[in-house]
């Protein structure tokens, strides 16, 4: 990918806080995508994780669970963290909106593999691992379009926000998704979790507006 282009100067006052940071993100295309995707892969990557332990509760005894739980999500978190490096690799390499896209199809994948491995143990670490990739995907793409599209006496502020949206993505996540599983089931949840990641594939490729910033410059 050629060099970021330089931020457009929407700027606000040294230290200002929310509202401003606020105001920022809404008049830069690619500060709005970074959010989206920040947001959204949390959002998917909670809803999905936190009722897998109860899934796995569901097919197996209870002398099982605990350690199946252990092995299940020990796969997950090395998803999310073990190929950080590649990741931002990546990101450079291809680009922020081909990594975010990449993370969108990773996270679209474990819903599918998650959604329909039944009890079948071994299927659904794969799609667990795959959660893992994907969030790692749009929130190392995320943030970094992001940071490079605010100018750097806003940026703290906008990261503070970034950070509050994907914390309230996730504590909904963790809400809504427990009534899912109650009511509907685990199949029905991660086709819900799929649904919620879609719309972010058609905000990555919406075309920059003319004088945007964007790392494709």
């Amino acid at each position: 990918a050629t060099p970021a282009a330089a931020p457009v100067e929407v700027r606000a006052p040294r230290g200002a806080g929310m509202r401003a940071a606020w105001s920022v993100v809404r008049g830069q295309p690619a500060a709005r995508l970074g959010i989206a995707a920040v947001a959204v892969g949390h959002l998917v990557m909670v809803a999905v994780m936190a009722m897998t332990p109860v899934r796995l509760g569901e097919s197996h005894a209870d002398a099982d669970v605990l350690r199946l739980v252990g092995i299940v999500l020990s796969l997950h978190i090395a998803g999310m963290y073990a190929f950080s490096p590649v990741v931002g690799w990546l990101t450079d390499r291809l680009g922020r909106r081909a990594v975010i896209l990449g993370g969108v199809g990773l996270l679209l994948a474990a819903c599918a593999v998650a959604g329909t491995a039944g009890h079948h143990t071994p299927r659904l670490s794969v799609g667990l691992v795959l959660l893992g990739l994907g969030w790692s995907g749009t929130m190392v793409a995320g943030s970094t379009l992001l940071s490079e599209s605010v100018a750097a006496e806003v940026r703290p502020s906008v990261q503070g926000l970034s950070d509050l949206i994907m914390g309230l993505a996730g504590a909904g996540a963790a809400v809504v998704s427990g009534f899912v599983m109650q009511f509907a089931g685990y199949p029905v949840l991660t086709l819900l979790a799929a649904v919620a990641a879609a719309p972010l594939v058609a905000l990555a490729l919406r075309p920059v507006p003319t004088g945007a910033p964007d790392e494709e410059g």
